[in-house]
């Protein structure tokens, strides 16, 4: 073996031993923590909008403020992944989630903007019963980011958000159901459905972001 190979190899070595002394960039999780509470709180502010019809547009103001803040934690997120060369775990996961966990705000802030847009003032239970599985399932969305770093099973909190997904389901098809009993205008049967599809998929996306969170959990047990 030459020396040049020979001194190849050596710096070679020393790269890949020095990259692996490299601390995993936890900055990472200090956000997606941000971001859970951000959801666990604009999910919150929901239920109590479609609890008190008067309470709506106060709420809407708040759910919109903290959207905004969602957004900035996942600019911040994907600047970060681009900055940093060892990741805590896959970069596409990392990416999967930081989507995710951002269309979850969206779609809260979507909900409460809509019923405020449409003027609902009478909020009807499935509605109000469909928000409050959101804080359910965001909450144990939380407790699952909670535990990423250190690596802690989460699957109660997957099963768990699966399991409120369920309900949900169910819930929006009866509710649906009985707006088509003939016992509601048009307008209000266009407005209702439309709310009621809203919230069914907000719990759909915290369904998808357990499903990543249960990948990531998998991948590096």
């Amino acid at each position: 073996m030459s020396n040049n190979n020979q001194q190849l190899r050596e710096t070679l070595g020393k790269r890949f031993r020095s990259l692996s002394l490299i601390p995993r960039e936890r900055r990472f999780y200090d956000l997606f923590e941000r971001q859970a509470t951000t959801i666990v709180r604009s999910a919150d502010l929901l239920e109590q909008a479609l609890t008190d019809a008067a309470e709506l547009p106060a709420r809407q103001r708040e759910i919109k403020d903290l959207e905004h803040l969602g957004d900035e934690i996942t600019h911040e997120i994907v600047a970060a992944l681009h900055r940093t060369f060892v990741t805590p775990f896959d970069r596409e996961d990392i990416y999967a989630l930081a989507a995710g966990m951002d269309d979850i705000i969206d779609y809260l802030e979507e909900i409460a903007d809509t019923a405020n847009l449409y003027g609902i003032t009478s909020i009807p239970e499935p509605a109000h019963e469909l928000s409050k599985l959101l804080v359910q399932a965001t909450a144990q969305l939380k407790q699952a980011v909670g535990k990423l770093e250190s690596g802690r099973k989460s699957g109660e909190h997957v099963i768990e958000i699966h399991r409120l997904e369920d309900v949900g389901d169910s819930v929006s098809r009866r509710a649906i159901a009985e707006l088509f009993s003939g016992q509601h205008s048009a307008l209000e049967v266009i407005k209702l459905k439309e709310l009621y599809t809203l919230l069914e998929d907000a719990l759909d996306r915290c369904e998808d972001v357990a499903n990543v969170l249960e990948g990531i959990a998998i991948k590096n047990a």
